[in-house]
């Protein structure tokens, strides 16, 4: 039945979808937009620190980990028109925040939070949590295959990191960066409409960005109905 189903969730196809989602009934109205599709295979420890946006996918065998479940802070922000591929993993610390139109591949991870490491004299699983930091993800960044994305990282918008990169510092907006540690190789140039070498930049191009609220306000406008690729979330969707 679900090889036969559309892409677009509307009426009977998205009750049909989100009927079997495994999780308490409370959240899908409180924490998931409109729109969304959370696959019963996803594990979230800590929903009530979880928010998602509308027409987001989160992809099969996914797993949003809350480490501070203290109150009622978002520890997990995912934005509207989103996809989480596969087997990603989020375990947060303060904060893990993918703004609006994040995008992506298998097996990324967000590591936001980790394990005391003080003393090898206490079992590491036994040692408690880090504090950690804060990890965010700018409007429409695509992340490719099996990115590692570390704790205090901000990456800017726009920015594209090729696949099994580890991010450990900042990378600035509308880049194209890959590699152990991940590097910035090309960047936007908006008075010339094109990608250019890290080389080629210089300071006064900056001025030519539209900050994040324009840009924003760009993809709103030109791609405002974007709808959840679900059989690229879910092997329930059967195959082409």
């Amino acid at each position: 039945m679900f090889n036969l189903l559309p892409f677009r969730l509307k009426g009977a196809v998205f009750k049909l979808v989100t009927s079997s989602i495994g999780y308490p009934r409370q959240f899908r109205k409180t924490k998931i937009g409109r729109n969304s599709y959370v696959d019963p295979s996803v594990q979230v420890i800590g929903w009530k620190n979880v928010s998602i946006g509308c027409n987001t996918t989160i992809s099969e065998a996914s797993w949003l980990n809350v480490n501070y479940r203290d109150n009622s802070t978002n520890r997990i922000t995912i934005g509207n028109n989103c996809h989480i591929g596969r087997r990603n993993f989020f375990s947060s610390g303060p904060l893990i925040h993918i703004k609006d139109y994040g995008f992506t591949g298998l097996d990324c991870q967000f590591l936001g939070c980790g394990h005391n490491i003080e003393s090898p004299l206490t079992p590491y699983i036994a040692s408690g949590l880090s504090e950690g930091g804060i990890i965010e993800i700018g409007v429409n960044c695509w992340l490719a295959t099996s990115v590692t994305v570390m704790q205090d990282v901000k990456i800017g918008r726009g920015t594209v990191v090729g696949a099994r990169s580890l991010v450990r510092h900042d990378l600035p907006a509308f880049s194209i960066a890959f590699g152990n540690p991940c590097k910035v190789i090309k960047r936007f140039d908006f008075k010339n409409n094109k990608w250019i070498i890290i080389e080629e930049w210089t300071d006064e191009l900056d001025k030519f960005m539209p900050s994040e609220e324009e840009y924003l306000a760009h993809l709103i406008e030109k791609y405002k109905d974007i709808q959840p690729s679900l059989i690229a979330g879910s092997s329930r969707f059967g195959w082409l």
